[in-house]
């Protein structure tokens, strides 16, 4: 079994999910993640002291066989000399996709009830409405009508 020095030696910094702390990184990480799915689809990034899955059917494997009771807490940041990263963890400590049983069950239940099909139609032409009213006021176009209801996906 290779060590942690070993591991941290066998991965390409810039492969890092570190990486998206960066500025550039951050405003477009799409190129990112496609350098992660073909040169690293599965790893151990030792610098955030996680597994990094970026491919559907691998994504899929471990969400069906493995728990998901790893997600740092604000804590471990601190301990891995990361303190700036607390928040996130404690972000993502709290959503649900990062819960295990019981507590991830009940907030499926009680999520499930709330987003059925007919009620997600419902919202839908609000939901649009919210950006398209947002992204006019930045614009400064001061349009505050009806959104343009976008071509459904297949």
């Amino acid at each position: 079994m290779a060590s942690q020095a070993e591991k941290a030696g066998s991965i390409d910094p810039s492969l890092s999910l570190f990486q998206l702390l960066d500025p550039a990184v951050h405003a477009d990480p799409y190129p990112f993640y496609k350098r992660l799915r073909e040169q690293a689809p599965v790893m151990w990034d030792p610098f955030m002291h996680t597994w990094v899955v970026t491919r559907y059917e691998d994504v899929k494997t471990v969400l069906h066989s493995f728990s998901a009771d790893r997600t740092p807490d604000p804590k471990k940041m601190e301990a891995l000399g990361l303190p700036s990263l607390g928040p996130v963890a404690d972000v993502m400590a709290r959503q649900m996709l990062f819960l295990d049983a019981p507590a991830h069950t009940r907030l499926r239940k009680l999520c499930s009830s709330a987003f059925t099909p007919r009620r997600v139609e419902a919202m839908e032409d609000k939901v649009r409405e919210i950006p398209h009213d947002l992204l006019a006021k930045v614009a400064g176009s001061g349009n505050r009508g009806p959104a343009r209801r976008a071509p459904r996906r297949p």
